[in-house]
């Protein structure tokens, strides 16, 4: 049954909460899992281990930012078509968004095996920490296919109108997950290699219900064979469309690199482990407001093909609101009890605890308005405003917060370090809010014209 009608039909309050809460639900698992890695690794191999998955953490936020690329662009694309209620084409950008996932994939993958332990090199890896990134990341390479694949079907799906059994993959990946990280490390003492495949383990399943569904033909998609045959102006609309999230994606494994090197050199090996346990917080509490994003781009797109643009703003203010509130809730928290949050991932006891408490207090300075950053990209990017999407996707980690990551240390020492991130945060902000003002303006000018067309 066609659910993609009542993107353009439904009050905009109840459309968010059946796309967003699902989606919401979903990635808060997802982050569980994520989080669950590494107290499982910092408990039980310890803290060189984190130390280790630390350095791991931007490679993985390279292989995301092409499942990104391609999951984004080719679902924002999708939910177009379908709003212009064009089937046939609708079914030519979903196979060509798989092909370009498995070209993407292999291609990725062959590249980062040829020489891992240069790359781990490039991202920061010492000597003493080297052994335990190398044999995480060569198992995570095995099943990238899996998260690329995942990623597209799990966007697809949202855009469909079938955001619950999204959710329900995405929960099953992350619970075998968590039950396979507490065999694998906590009884057979596998350490960073039973995360690993743990990990893997769950994207498999995962990936496995969202196969089901098509090879089932339960989706409103009825791709043929020559729809998955590449064509290359397919291939640069998913990817002018996607290049927002791949950017930024890309741009926090870049200034990650750059964080772990300065943090090793003004702080050591306990500065770079607390970096590890506020990435996991950080990435836990951010989730949620990924999820709303993520529910609010099939609205958005689906109602810009159909030329309600009033639907589409609507969906972004609902979603501001929405992720601003959340935010604030979680910075008190964690501004609150950083000691008990941060100490879920470190040994008790341990002097990198004070670090850590000190990095997250400056680290999380403008979570309460990031959203606006996040969900503005996602809106440039659902209306097909790729240029604008790429340039405010840019912002915080390219130009703003790489140089600020070299500056700012020669002045604070540590703390400037942490700093970058927030200062990089505000900037960011500001310059998207703008543009959104700007956007909107001009899409209320507009609506009054395309309404009596």
């Amino acid at each position: 049954m066609n659910n993609t009608r009542e993107l353009g039909e439904r009050p905009i309050g109840a459309l968010l909460a059946k796309y967003s809460i699902p989606a919401v639900i979903a990635m808060l698992v997802n982050a569980i899992y994520n989080v669950v890695d590494r107290i499982f690794i910092g408990q039980y191999a310890g803290e060189a281990a984190l130390a280790g998955l630390t350095i791991v953490f931007p490679v993985m936020m390279i292989t995301f930012a092409f499942s990104s690329l391609i999951g984004a662009g080719g679902a924002s694309l999708l939910a177009i078509k379908l709003g212009e209620k064009n089937e046939r084409e609708a079914n030519h950008v979903f196979g060509n968004t798989l092909s370009l996932g498995f070209i993407v994939t292999g291609t990725m993958v062959l590249i980062l095996m040829a020489n891992l332990n240069g790359a781990l090199s490039i991202f920061g890896a010492t000597p003493e920490i080297i052994h335990y990134a190398n044999v995480y990341l060569k198992i995570i390479l095995m099943g990238t296919v899996f998260q690329m694949m995942g990623f597209v079907l799990n966007s697809t799906l949202r855009t469909e109108g079938k955001p619950i059994l999204s959710m329900v993959s995405m929960i099953a990946a992350a619970v075998t997950n968590i039950i396979l990280d507490y065999l694998f490390i906590g009884i057979f003492d596998m350490g960073v290699a039973g995360a690993a495949y743990a990990t893997i383990a769950g994207q498999f399943v995962g990936l496995g219900i969202l196969l089901s569904y098509y090879l089932r033909r339960k989706s409103i998609l009825h791709p043929r064979g020559k729809d998955f045959i590449p064509e290359i102006n397919i291939f640069i609309q998913i990817i002018t469309i996607g290049f927002a999230t791949f950017v930024s994606t890309v741009g926090t494994s870049v200034a990650m690199t750059f964080i772990n090197r300065s943090l090793s050199v003004y702080g050591g090996l306990a500065a770079v482990t607390s970096l590890g346990a506020i990435n996991s917080l950080f990435t836990f509490f951010i989730m949620p407001i990924m999820g709303i994003t993520q529910g609010m781009q099939p609205i958005i797109g689906y109602n810009y093909g159909a030329r309600q643009l009033d639907r589409s703003i609507s969906t972004l203010k609902y979603g501001l609101m929405i992720g601003i509130v959340f935010s604030t809730v979680i910075f008190s928290l964690l501004e609150l009890f950083p000691r008990q949050f941060v100490g879920l991932f470190l040994e008790n006891g341990s002097a990198t605890v004070d670090v850590a408490v000190n990095g997250l207090r400056i680290f999380i300075a403008m979570l309460p308005l990031l959203s606006i950053n996040l969900m503005g990209v996602a809106y440039f990017q659902s209306t097909a405003n790729g240029k604008v999407s790429m340039v405010l996707g840019m912002l915080r980690q390219f130009i703003f917060l790489l140089p600020l990551v070299l500056i700012l240390p020669n002045y604070f020492g540590l703390n400037g370090v942490w700093m970058a991130a927030p200062i990089a945060d505000g900037l960011a902000i500001a310059i998207t809010g703008m543009m959104l003002l700007r956007d909107v303006k001009i899409k209320q000018s507009v609506q009054p014209i395309l309404s009596e067309a």
